[in-house]
Parts: structure tokens; sequence; C-alpha cells
């Protein structure tokens, strides 16, 4: 059971309030209406993030997902290029991930936050998020949590509650966006030039690539994504090639100079992004749709259209998407006061790694995941105990745990990095800086002295000879 770390005192703040979880870890329960109350809207360009988009950060030492005050969450993915795996668009039907529906014939829950549910519930933890949602005498627990470890993968565990007097048959509609966004230094140099935003040119990239769906597996175990570059369009190269001459001439005293690739295999942007998949671990799915524009349509997360279409167990290989998404189904029934709990995983493959194997892996223990995560968190960390300052290792847990979760991974330089961030990484699509790197590993010395010595490897590769 959580529990109030103070009566909503010290650093609650105005959004929610510091609690102490089931696994005696800090955390914050965010009880803020964003889509009510005036006091939640930032003056930001919604190009970029929405006004009334307050966030939190689930990750491990290999991924980061930015998890949204609306219940969705975006997976970053650095093997190769800074990206999202999973972009929030409404435009293209996309919106993050991350979150499901629950339904029998005519009742709907979703645990994506609408403002409207009478009861619904936002904790931003240490390595998790979790929603709770309670409606038509049904209740839904939902913890997006990553593994503690290395490996590129979110868990999301539902726990579903029949609180009604009467058996029911239920349908769990399991949701995560598949198209991607780069972090592409290269859209931001053409936006600076071009009347359209940073953002579009960076979507008009993911445009450029084909998608392959399979089924994972003999049985429908889940969905695996493949991105296929088709190249770049000649326009595009013509824009680049008269961008590079302009920075190279009238505009060298503002760019530097020229974009040059210091060797031959250096890019500006990943034209062989992994694949990602979702899969089912308890047990296979009942079936699966990838269609986002159809089944979100003119309803998008709140009502959407194609809740009551007929997903697939079968898949065509030559069926092609303009607005992909994965959805995998599972339909089962329950007693009166019976509970169900569902295990999915969202993530993406690295080069050294087995897609079976790795499912495996997670497969013969994940009853037990969100708790040895958890209990790894709260035994990996600096403690500092003062009687009358309690706030204080609350504090310094938190800001660990921040930290270390930025952690990611350059297939380039095969290292690990804590990135410079902040509008450089995410609005530029630049990371350059040597300073930031070392400054953010520095606590790490005493704690985790084996990335330091990576990201003091990840430096000294980026000089050039």
């Amino acid at each position: 059971m959580e529990r109030n770390l103070t009566e909503k005192k010290f650093g609650s703040g105005y959004f929610g309030e510091w609690i102490i979880d089931e696994y005696d870890l800090p955390a914050y329960r965010y009880t803020c209406n964003q889509i009510k109350d005036p006091t939640a809207i930032s003056p930001t360009n919604e190009k970029w993030r929405l006004k009334t988009d307050h966030s939190h950060q689930v990750g491990n030492d290999r991924l980061v997902a930015v998890a949204s005050n609306y219940g969705y969450i975006q997976v970053r993915q650095d093997e190769g290029a800074p990206k999202l795996l999973n972009d929030y668009d409404p435009k293209r039907h996309q919106y993050g991930g991350g979150f499901g529906y629950l339904f029998d014939d005519d009742k709907i829950i979703t645990t994506y936050y609408t403002g409207k549910q009478k009861k619904f519930e936002r904790i931003f933890g240490i390595g998790y998020y979790r929603k709770k949602v309670e409606e038509h005498d049904l209740s839904i627990d939902q913890i997006i949590f990553a593994p503690f470890g290395d490996d590129p993968l979110l868990i999301s565990k539902v726990k579903i509650i029949n609180n009604r007097n009467k058996y029911v048959n239920l349908r769990w509609i399991e949701y995560w966006g598949s198209r991607m966004l780069q972090f592409s230094y290269k859209s931001f140099m053409k936006g600076i030039v071009s009347k359209k935003h940073t953002q579009d040119i960076r979507r008009n990239l993911t445009d450029r690539f084909m998608r392959k769906f399979s089924i994972i597996g003999n049985e429908l175990n889940g969905i695996l994504e493949e991105r296929l570059f088709k190249g770049y369009t000649f326009k595009g190269k013509i824009l680049w090639g008269l961008l590079n001459i302009a920075v190279a001439t009238i505009a060298r005293g503002y760019s530097g100079g020229a974009v040059k690739r210091p060797v031959k295999k250096a890019t500006l942007e990943d034209k062989n992004p992994p694949s990602s998949f979702l899969a089912s671990l308890d047990t296979p799915a009942n079936g699966f749709f990838i269609d986002a524009g159809k089944f979100f349509g003119d309803g998008g997360p709140e009502s959407p259209s194609g809740l009551h279409e007929n997903f697939n167990k079968n898949l065509n290989a030559d069926y092609e998407v303009e607005n992909p998404g994965i959805f995998l189904e599972r339909k089962f029934s329950l007693e009166p006061g019976e509970i169900k709990t569902l295990y999915f995983t969202f993530g993406y493959l690295i080069e050294d790694k087995n897609l079976q194997e790795l499912l495996n892996k997670y497969k013969d223990n994940y009853e037990h995941l969100f708790e040895d995560s958890c209990n790894n968190w709260k035994k990996n960390r600096i403690e500092l105990a003062l009687n009358d300052l309690k706030w204080v290792d609350r504090e310094l847990h938190w800001h660990y745990y921040y930290l270390r979760s930025n952690l990611t991974y350059d297939t380039f330089f095969k290292e690990h990095i804590l990135s410079q961030g902040h509008v450089y990484q995410y609005l530029i699509g630049f990371q350059g800086a040597s300073r930031d790197p070392c400054q953010h590993v520095l606590p790490f010395i005493f704690t985790n002295p084996e990335y330091v010595k990576e990201i003091i490897r990840y430096i000294l590769k980026t000089v050039k000879d």
C-alpha cells in the first residue's frame, strides 16, 4: 500500500503530492486535471509538445521513455541516431502508446487520460508510470516499467478486476504507436531556410520508410515491425546540396561551415533503424490490428471509431498502411471479484540480441519483474539519513534515478552515453558538447564507475586525430 511521505508539505507543489510506494520507494502522485486547470498551461510551441503536457521519465541503462500526464508513453532509442520510436502526432493518428481499452458489449474504459473519468490516478514512480482507473464497476491498474538493467524494452502490466456481481466477458486492446521521429540535425538545418517547421520536415523523413510487419512465433505472440529506407527524394537531395553550399559561403559565420562527415560511416540520420515489437508475454494474443488511422478514426484516443473492428489472426505481407500502429487483443472472462493480470512488452532489437531469446528471458519470470526491478532501484543508490530533513534522502534517490535512467547507448562509438539532452538533443538534434556528459557522470564515480569509464571513452572517441 502507498502512503503519504508528508501531508502535502515540502516539495509536493501544486500538481500533486509525494508518496512512498509499496516497495518503499518515493513516488509522485499527479492529481491535476490539466485539461480544465489553467495553471497547467505552459507557454510552449505545440509543434514540440502540448501546452498542458507534464512529463515523467521511465528508463533503465539502455532506453529512456517519456511518460505524459495524458497517459501515453514515448520510447527514446539512440542506437543509429537518437529518435522516438512512437511519435505523438494526432494529424497522422499517432498517440505515442502505452495505453489501452477495456470493454464488454457497451461499456468502455481507457487508460488514456481524457479528464472525464470519475477516478483516474496517475503515479510517477522510480522506473515506472502507473495508471489506475475505475468505471462501470470495473477497475484497471496499468504499470508501464523499464526492467532494471540494460535491455531495450518496456513492460506493460495490466491488472483488471471485476467489481460487478455478475460474470463478464471482456476484451483488452493494448496500443503502441509505430511511427518513429528522428531528432535530425539535418532536418533542423533545413527548417532554418524552409517555410516548414523542423518537426514537419522530420515527419516527412519518416514517410521515406516502408514498413514490414510480421507475426512473432508460430502462435500470435506479437507483432514485429521492420523499417526500410526508400531513399531521399530528388528535391530533398537538391535542397540539401544548396544548403551546404550556403553554409559554406554566405552563412559560414552563422553555421561554422559546410557539414562534412569526419568518417565514411558517420551519418546525420538513421537509415537502418532497429526493428520494434509489441508482444504478449503471459499467453498468445487473440488478434492484432496495425491500422491506427482506421482504429482511432475521427474519435481519436478518447473515442476510437474502430473499437469494434474485427482483429486479425493472419497477416498479409503485402498489406500497406499509411498511418500504422500496433494493437494486440486479449479476450477473457471474469467471475464476480475475480482478478486477471495481463503482461505485454514493447521494445526494439539491438545488434547482438535475438528476439526470441529476449522474449524468453522475460516470459520466464514476468509475474515478479516489477517487484525485482523496484528492489534493484532501491538497493542501487546512495542514502543520506537526516532525521529532521527526510526529504533530502527522497530528493537524492529521485535525482539518482533520473540521472541513471537517462543512460542510452551509441552504436557508432559502442559506449553508453549520458546525452547533452534538453533543447540541443530534442529540438536541434545536436549532441556535441564534451563537457555535459562529463558533468553528468560525476556522481557515478562512486556508485557506477563502469559508466564513468564508458563515457570517458566516448568523449575520447569523438576527438578527431
